[in-house]
């Protein structure tokens, strides 16, 4: 039993070793991407302005609406021209 747990023992420390090397990658790859590695803190948040969206009015979105219409009437008229049997 002495043998097991022993094993047991080495198996744990070579992973620990192995997580902190892991770690240490890890901290090398993140230092790399520069600041914005830890976008999701809450140092980071709170320090960047906050960004203002812009918003489509409704002239804009009548402009889109009708240019989507376009869009999909000549779609269905090529599709049609497609079926039409010669």
């Amino acid at each position: 039993m002495t043998n097991n747990k022993q094993l047991i023992e080495w198996a744990i420390k070579g992973l620990e070793l192995e997580r902190q090397q892991l770690d240490a990658k890890l901290a090398d790859l993140k230092k790399s991407l520069g600041p914005r590695a830890g976008a999701g803190s809450a140092a980071s948040v709170t320090s960047s302005p906050a960004v203002r969206r812009r918003r489509l009015g409704a002239e804009g979105r009548k402009k889109i609406s009708e240019a989507k219409k376009a869009w999909w009437a000549k779609q269905k008229q090529a599709i049609a021209a497609r079926k039409k049997p010669k």
